[in-house]
């Protein structure tokens, strides 16, 4: 992909490479011979790489079935800036993508939550599974904003509450919230395992210099 744009004192506003966000190619740029700015993600001679833009490939973990929730996971992931995978792993593990299933502490739905909790997130029918898949997201969110992006922890505490979790230092001695971190994040990458929160866009000031060439800077 190329994207052209006017040089002279342009000043973009662009994504930093969020933690959550999807592995793609690094984006580069070149100086065309008019002068223009050309954005691409295909190297060549000519490429340079943006500063504050590298991205990581990441591995992938147990892979997770293809779902009717799909594109609202996708778009409930992009809302929260969360990985869809973290989503679809938390959904699969705690209820198979049922959106009628209810455990025997009483959580419902596709993402098993309390009622209190769902509540709390402004869900009126806990058992509809996109508004529960939203709360559950945002559930996540919240999690991940308290526990400093220790995506770790903030499973623990999805699993057996925030307050477990502070208690004992780490990760609960509860067998079953050991099983229920390491299944989910058995179908996540490493990187995603060890994401931190989405940082906020950077702004990148570009100029073309007198002799030429091109300063960008954040």
């Amino acid at each position: 992909m190329r994207v052209r744009a006017a040089c002279l004192g342009l000043l973009l506003i662009l994504p930093a490479a969020a933690p959550f966000s999807r592995a793609a190619d690094d984006l580069l740029y070149e100086v065309a011979p008019d002068g223009s700015i050309v954005f691409t993600n295909t190297p060549s001679r000519a490429t340079k790489a943006v500063p504050g833009f590298k991205t990581e490939r990441r591995s992938t973990g147990v892979p997770l079935p293809v779902t009717d929730f799909d594109p609202f996971i996708e778009q409930v992931a992009s809302e929260f800036q969360l990985e869809p995978a973290l989503i679809k792993a938390v959904a699969l593990v705690e209820s198979g993508f049922n959106p009628g299933a209810t455990s025997p502490k009483g959580a419902k739905g596709l993402m098993q939550l309390m009622p209190a909790t769902a509540r709390s997130y402004g869900v009126r029918n806990i058992h509809d599974p996109y508004e529960n898949l939203r709360a559950g997201a945002n559930h996540l969110r919240t999690l991940l904003d308290e526990f400093d992006g220790d995506l770790t922890l903030a499973l623990a505490a999805y699993n057996a509450g925030s307050g477990a979790v502070r208690r004992q230092g780490g990760v609960p001695r509860y067998r079953e919230t050991q099983d229920y971190v390491r299944k989910v994040e058995g179908h996540l990458g490493k990187e995603t395992r060890r994401a931190r929160p989405a940082a906020p866009p950077t702004r990148i000031a570009l100029r073309l210099q007198a002799d030429g060439s091109v300063s960008l800077s954040n």
